[in-house]
C-alpha cells in the first residue's frame, strides 16, 4: 500500500489485545490512541502515563500520534505537553455529517 502512496494508520491503539508484531509487519505511519484512555488523562495518572509511553514509543518508531476525544482545553493542554502530533474532538469542532459539507 505504501508503494502506492498510501499512509497506514492503526486506530483504537491501546485497546483490545495488541500484537506488536503487527506494528512491525504493517509499519504504520500513524497510531491513533483510543479515546477511552485520552478522556481520562487529566484525572487518572495511569491513563496519563500510558499515553506518555505510547507517545514516546511512537516517536522512537517514527510513527505520528493522533488522539481522539479531546473534549476540553485541559485534555488538549495535556496531550500537547506529551508531544502528540494530532488531536481531534469537540474542543476543535463537532463532528459533521458528510451531507452538511456540500
Amino acid at each position: 500500500m505504501k508503494s502506492l502512496g498510501c499512509a497506514i494508520a492503526i486506530d483504537d491503539f491501546g485497546t483490545g489485545y495488541l500484537n506488536f508484531e503487527y506494528l512491525i509487519k504493517l509499519d504504520p505511519d500513524y497510531l491513533k490512541i483510543d479515546g477511552s484512555i485520552i478522556k481520562n488523562i487529566t484525572h487518572d495518572d495511569a491513563a496519563l502515563r500510558i499515553t506518555n509511553l505510547i507517545a514516546d514509543f511512537s516517536k522512537s518508531m517514527n510513527f505520528k500520534t493522533i488522539v481522539e476525544f479531546v473534549c476540553d482545553k485541559h485534555i488538549a493542554d495535556s496531550v500537547k505537553n506529551l508531544g502528540i502530533d494530532y488531536m481531534q474532538g469537540y474542543e476543535y469542532g463537532k463532528p459533521k455529517n458528510i451531507k452538511d459539507l456540500n
